[in-house]
């Protein structure tokens, strides 16, 4: 239970931790309150099908507005002001849309609601490894991915608690500012992100918040020159124009954006954010009751948090790629499962439905899902961070609002077979395309991450084949595998930040 010591982590960062949780939790409990509450407010308004689908998917469109809103309000207030911003828009707009009595309006509120979300995805990862020491990197930065399911299973209790409560529907949609009230309270005693105020040229303020922030005046020290150094090589403001030419001109930061991307693609194109919003439907045509529909979703939710808890120890252990290639095949297996046991009959098809969900789930959940925002995180340059996470977080949520809103038609059309098909190729394919192309970031400093996309893809995928063939060659000589990854894993970190300490001197 390493990542628990206090070996690593002070109480400031701690605090720090659980304070951006809420901003994920909020992201959470709408996907399951908004789930709940379209039971009511679908015939309260008097929606149709499409009216409907765009309710509830509204909040997707405004997170893309809001992913765009994060880099501007990421330069100018930080990553501090960010998440006061996106805070205060949470609680405003949950307030509004739990009281309208206008379709109108409650469309409104919930777009609003969504702008919070975009910034808060674009934030809430840079902040946690900005701030948090390289060897605990990855278990804080996952605090995200935990925060967002913890959200999932109080939307779910929720839902729950107010089904039979006069107008419990404005209940449901308004317990969505509990998360974000305790965001705006705890930032209070939260530290800044040191690296973007380095950026902004306030060195004695990000000593300041290392101290807070590391175990030693050593370690603070240290962090504050290895920073600066890294900050030198850019030292005036570029403009928009600028930027956007240096991302898209600059091959490693071009490698990097088109890895974050694809893999907030693979995420969504996998469909365990529609099947979050719509786990109701499925199971219903499965053949369950509505009684035991709400049940299984609250087991299923709470399944969410359980089998997220692994990350924590084995994300700065084993490291991200094995993560990913490892978990993957298991998640496009039980898609494919959920898929075809809709060929059976009527305890067949609710059997292996239920055995799907929730092995997919568990391997989801420790995989795919915290990974693509752990890796996100670590591997844009400081000074494009901000504009290369809300690039990837636009992707994210653009996705998501395609899928989530064409899931029904695809039931319809596809069946239930087709559309859980459709998800399972992808996954595969993106599994291929990962272990392939996707390079392991554990252990290593942040600026050094992005020398990691120096090389061409081609490089990476023939020493990925080769680690592959050392793994089966392993194998059969019964020694242990994961031991000669991790110690290849940890020899290129080693040489990475080697590199980095000789360009220091």
């Amino acid at each position: 239970m390493r990542w628990f010591s206090t070996e690593n982590i002070t109480t400031r960062l701690y605090v720090l931790s659980l304070v951006v949780a809420f901003g994920g939790c909020t992201v959470g409990i709408d996907i399951s309150l908004v789930n709940g509450a379209q039971m009511f407010f679908v015939s309260r308004f008097h929606l149709n099908d499409s009216l409907h689908g765009l309710t509830s998917a509204a909040t997707l469109i405004g997170a893309v507005i809001g992913s765009f809103m994060s880099s501007i309000i990421n330069l100018f207030l930080g990553r501090k002001g960010a998440m006061f911003v996106a805070s205060f828009v949470a609680v405003g707009a949950g307030l509004i849309e739990a009281l309208a009595n206008v379709w109108g309006v409650l469309l409104f509120a919930r777009i609003f609601l969504g702008t919070s979300f975009g910034i808060y995805s674009a934030t809430i990862p840079i902040y946690l490894s900005e701030s948090a020491p390289a060897v605990v990197r990855g278990a804080l930065t996952a605090i995200y991915q935990l925060s967002l399911t913890f959200g999932l299973f109080f939307g779910s209790i929720a839902d729950a608690a107010f089904v039979q409560v006069d107008n419990g529907w404005r209940l449901m949609l308004g317990s969505v500012i509990v998360p974000p009230f305790c965001c705006l309270i705890g930032l209070i005693f939260t530290p800044e992100s040191p690296r973007w105020l380095i950026f902004k040229r306030k060195e004695a303020e990000a000593f300041q918040c290392l101290l807070k922030l590391r175990k030693t005046e050593t370690e603070a020290l240290e962090d504050l020159s290895r920073i600066k150094d890294s900050t030198m090589i850019d030292s005036q403001r570029d403009t928009w124009y600028q930027v956007l030419k240096k991302i898209l001109m600059t091959k490693r930061i071009r490698r990097a954006v088109s890895v974050g991307i694809f893999l907030q693609v693979a995420r969504q194109l996998s469909g365990v954010n529609a099947m979050s919003y719509y786990i109701d439907i499925v199971l219903r045509k499965a053949g369950l009751s509505i009684s035991t529909t709400i049940y299984i979703s609250v087991a299923y939710m709470f399944g969410t948090v359980l089998f997220t808890l692994p990350l924590f120890w084995i994300v700065d252990r084993l490291g991200r790629r094995i993560l990913l290639v490892a978990t993957m095949p298991v998640i496009s297996l039980m898609l494919l499962l959920i898929g075809f046991s809709f060929y059976g009959n009527e305890h067949i098809r609710i059997s292996l439905c239920l055995v799907g969900f929730f092995i997919m789930r568990a391997f989801f959940s420790p995989g795919l899902g915290p990974v693509s925002w752990i890796i996100t995180s670590e591997i844009f340059p400081l000074q494009v961070r901000a504009e290369c996470l809300a690039i990837v977080s636009f992707a994210s949520y653009a996705f998501n609002f395609v899928i989530s809103f064409a899931f029904p038609d695809m039931l319809s059309q596809m069946k239930a077979q087709g559309a859980f098909s459709f998800f399972s190729g992808f996954t595969l394919l993106s599994w291929i395309i990962f272990f392939l192309y996707v390079p392991e970031t554990k252990g290593i400093e942040l600026e050094s991450v992005e020398q990691l996309f120096e090389k061409p893809w081609s490089e990476y995928s023939r020493k990925h084949i080769q680690q592959a063939a050392e793994f089966l060659s392993c194998r059969r000589k019964k020694a242990s595998c994961i031991d000669m990854i991790q110690s290849s894993s940890s020899e290129r970190t080693a040489s990475i930040n080697e590199k980095e300490r000789k360009a220091e001197e």
